[in-house]
């Protein structure tokens, strides 16, 4: 019987806690590490145990600290984009060409003073949110929202 990996363990990335159990170093092809994981923290990533022996897997590790688990430290793409959003309203430049974009796409009031407040009323039409808080989490809107972005530089090159 032929195994079948599914379209998704090539499109998406599954994460699971695994644990060090041993590792055997050799100078012929560096070695191995053998892991321990547990079935059932797999998740989407299933189509594991359906792999044969060698199948080649791309791999990330971090060393988890249970003791002091500090995250801090950790920014998601969605806290990025939801940021430069933020500076980029404030951002003439980028009022000006969310001004160009949307001219014909309802009622705005550039340039009486309100430019940012207009600017995120123009983003939130264009992407088709209510509050740019929705980029923390929304990967459709994160990348919507990057396009953007490129128009703007490729319309900065052309000003």
């Amino acid at each position: 019987m032929v195994r079948k990996i599914p379209k998704r363990a090539y499109e998406n990335v599954t994460t699971f806690e695994a644990m060090v159990v041993s590792y055997k170093m050799d100078e012929s092809d560096g070695g191995m590490i053998r892991l321990t994981l547990y079935v059932d923290d797999l998740g989407e990533g299933d189509w594991l145990m359906n792999c044969y022996p060698k199948t080649p897997v791309a791999v990330g590790m971090k060393a988890l600290d249970y003791d002091n688990p500090d995250q801090s430290k950790v920014v998601t793409d969605g806290e990025r984009t939801l940021k430069r959003a933020g500076m980029l309203c404030r951002d003439k430049r980028f009022q000006n060409f969310m001004e160009d974009l949307s001219q014909d796409k309802g009622s705005y009031s550039w340039g009486m003073g309100q430019d940012e407040k207009e600017c995120v009323k123009a983003l939130q039409k264009y992407l088709g949110i209510a509050s740019r808080r929705e980029l923390l989490d929304n990967h459709r809107k994160i990348e919507q929202f990057k396009n953007l972005v490129s128009k703007f530089e490729e319309w900065l090159n052309g000003h």
